[in-house]
């Protein structure tokens, strides 16, 4: 019996009622007013929707396109990629793919169908009054949506090499590499990527100039572009801090084979410099959307029936060569936009996009394929994923029109120069938040006020699944999750929706308010995903902030007011505990690893009543878990105005680097008296319990810079128009470039 039964039976028993209203026909009533699913998606803000013939962009041939679009099309001499793993069978979300193309059509025809009924249902709900619950269910859907958007950036800050950033280049004498800095890693040996990476000898930065106009040659005129994108490379040589040689690189000549009126909006994301290549990824849209063998000038298409349809959006990753002059290796796409990227220990990469932008009604028939299953391939072969390989659930996704799927494809990268795609696995209904150790990705889904967890295995560019498990709450990011030794820890906020609605109250208006119990809690499960141990009641009425699993230890900042730095022991799996807490204003939206014993905090400065007020670090000593400490903060905040960063965001804006006891990060500041803003990165060493300002840098007006970075004894800051360099030790300006 669920709670609505119950609160509706002591009612009746209480209360004489007509007998439309008796048991069993109440009962009848509430079994079609389900409990609605909800689902904490991932944001893709900023992304754009792309079209099908976009993936043939990527392709760099007009023989990929062709192909492409006979697949779009329905063309039966289109085929499949062929399966190249043995499936499992079991009572576990994804643990084994579709029979046939007509169970995953089955699947999404029950999602869609689910959500016109409830359509109906909240029409219905709204003019009866009482007899159902109105917006109740709706209301808890968008604040758990604006939970899971709220600011705040969780990360792992496991131990690694060099004083933490196992990205670190390290100098060889045989080779005399200089020392430089990369991208810190979640997960030690799990590369991340960025948009800035360097050699040692070139810095590399991908950025998206936006116009409004561009020159048309054919046309002998300027053209409206729509916001188009035109992705570029900002490449420059460095030398002591010099530079010695720089160029920017047009990539849409290489993404932007087939034009239709106009450049295709191809938005570059990320990029690896990896076994002489350069790696970028990225999403491709365009003014003119391609649907089904229709091109459009607008995101949507719309039918005969007057109906809007969304177009498929395609990620891709292009390869190149390294050096001063980048050479197109290949392009390989797949459906979906760009959710994620690993490169694994073993040199295999992991590409990652969320497909959930067409709708169901667009399938039309069960016999169209290639538009409800996605599709993946290179310029010579673009293929819809075998039904073997389209991991199902074991219940009908959310009720939803929008077809939705992950794509995870595994490419193997250990031939220098050369790529080499192994195996594509789509999760059908899925588009949580996912996560990546050197041997599994870890998929979370939140629905129903709980977390499904699949765990795939990963191994030379093969996927497999492995295990499923569930735990409360939802995770906030892919952050909030670690694998170490054997086991999987997760963080999670815990929302209990209390429904105070009545059949009676309702309709004579007499219930009290609705309302949100919110807890936390931090769960272990074992390799096949059954929990183990468990710890909550933390953080209550508070949501989870950060994250930091470090060893046999994580730390959790919860956030309402203050900012409370939860330390949990979870040496021994089966049962973790909370061995202190510590409170100050604001929160850490980043953490990290310093040293042995020192924890270093970045975030927002806020009030005693939380009142956002400006931007702060500060150093944790964690030597003692069971004594949490402050030991150094440095708040930067302005009367007359406000401080804000976009490193609260973005957390590969900082530059931390103990190795060098130097913490870098961008900031804007307001001045309310003559309405005027000004950018600069900061520089910070830490020594003896305090924060030391090093200097700032910046760049020409109305440029911000986004990242820094350092080789040797110099230290870069860059934008998509501008770089410039610094001493180290005294941050005196030394050369700066412009690019055009």
């Amino acid at each position: 019996m669920n709670e609505n039964d119950e609160k509706l039976r002591e009612m009746l028993r209480s209360e004489e009622v007509p007998e439309e209203l008796s048991p069993e026909n109440i009962k009848l009533m509430l079994d079609e007013k389900a409990p609605q699913k909800k689902r904490k998606g991932i944001s893709v803000a900023g992304r754009i929707a792309a079209g099908a013939a976009a993936c043939a962009v990527l392709a760099g041939s007009y023989a990929g396109t062709a192909q492409l679009m006979k697949a779009r099309k329905g063309d039966s001499s289109v085929g499949s990629i062929v399966s190249k793993t043995a499936k499992t069978s079991s009572k576990a979300p994804y643990m084994s793919g579709a029979e046939s193309y007509d169970d995953v059509y089955e699947l999404m025809e029950t999602a869609s169908k689910k959500w016109e009924r409830e359509q109906k249902r909240r029409e219905r709900g709204n003019v009866t009054g009482g007899f159902f619950k109105k917006d109740a269910d709706y209301a808890i859907n968008e604040e758990s949506a604006a939970y899971a958007a709220e600011e705040g950036v969780v990360y792992d800050g496991a131990p690694a090499m060099n004083g933490g950033d196992e990205s670190v280049g390290v100098p060889t004498e045989t080779t005399g590499t200089p020392e430089y800095s990369d991208t810190y890693d979640q997960e030690e040996g799990v590369r991340e990527a960025d948009i800035v990476k360097t050699d040692g000898n070139n810095i590399y930065y991908l950025w998206n100039d936006r116009v409004d106009y561009y020159y048309d040659e054919e046309t002998d005129a300027y053209v409206n572009s729509f916001d188009n994108n035109f992705p570029k490379m900002d490449i420059a040589t460095v030398k002591d801090g010099k530079f010695t040689d720089s160029k920017a690189i047009d990539l849409t000549p290489d993404l932007s084979a087939f034009d239709i009126e106009g450049r295709f909006n191809v938005t570059v994301e990320d990029m690896y410099i990896y076994n002489d290549m350069i790696e970028v990824i990225g999403s491709v849209g365009s003014q003119a959307a391609y649907y089904y063998g229709q091109y459009n000038k607008r995101a949507y298409y719309i039918d005969d029936e007057g109906v809007y349809h969304a177009p498929v959006s395609s990620t891709f990753v292009s390869f190149y060569t390294t050096g001063d002059e980048p050479e197109l290796i290949g392009t390989y796409f797949q459906d979906g936009i760009y959710n994620d990227v690993r490169i694994a220990p073993d040199g295999c990469m992991y590409l990652i996009s969320t497909y959930n932008t067409v709708d169901f009604n667009s399938v039309e028939d069960k016999k169209n394929v290639e538009r409800y299953i996605p599709c993946c391939g290179t310029d010579d072969e673009i293929e819809c994923i075998p039904p073997e390989d389209v991991l199902l659930p074991i219940q009908s996704p959310d009720a939803k029109t929008l077809l939705s799927y992950t794509v995870i494809s595994g490419i193997d990268l250990n031939e220098s120069g050369e790529f080499t795609v192994v195996d594509n696995k789509a999760l059908a209904g899925f588009t949580g938040t996912v996560y990546s150790s050197a041997d599994n990705i870890y998929a979370a889904v939140y629905s129903d006020y709980d977390t499904d967890i699949t765990r795939i295995a990963v191994s030379g560019g093969s996927i497999e699944p492995a295990a499923s498990g569930k735990v409360e709450g939802y995770v906030k990011d892919q952050f909030s999750m670690s694998e170490y030794n054997g086991y999987f820890r997760i963080a999670t906020t815990i929302n209990k929706y209390h429904d105070n609605d009545t059949l009676l109250g309702g309709i004579f208006r007499k219930d009290t308010a609705s309302y949100v119990e919110r807890d936390n809690a931090v769960t272990v499960l074992d390799m096949d995903m059954n929990t183990v141990g468990k710890v909550k009641g933390f953080g209550v009425d508070e949501q989870i902030k950060s994250v930091s699993f470090s060893g046999d230890m994580g730390y959790v900042v919860t956030f309402r007011q203050t900012d409370p730095l939860f330390a949990i022991d979870l040496s021994d799996p089966t049962d973790p505990f909370i061995t202190d807490e510590f409170k100050i204003n604001g929160f850490s939206t980043y953490m990290q690893k310093w040293s042995d014993g020192l924890l270093l905090g970045f975030g927002v400065e806020a009030d005693d009543y939380g009142a956002v007020s400006g931007v702060k670090l500060v150093m944790f000593d964690n030597s003692d878990p069971n004594d949490l400490k402050q030991v150094g903060i440095e708040t930067l905040t302005k009367p007359d105005g406000y401080i804000y960063s976009s490193a609260n965001n973005e957390r590969k804006s900082i530059l931390i680097a103990p190795e060098k006891n130097l913490i870098g990060f961008p900031i804007t500041v307001y001045d309310n008296d003559v309405y005027e803003n000004h950018n600069m990165y900061v520089f910070y060493s830490y020594e003896d319990g305090r924060f030391e300002k090093r200097g700032e840098l910046s760049l020409s007006p109305n440029n911000a810079a986004d990242r820094a970075l350092y080789i040797d004894d110099c230290v870069y800051i860059t934008t998509g128009s501008e770089f410039a360099s610094a001493d180290i030790d005294s941050m005196e300006l030394i050369d700066s470039v412009c690019f055009d």
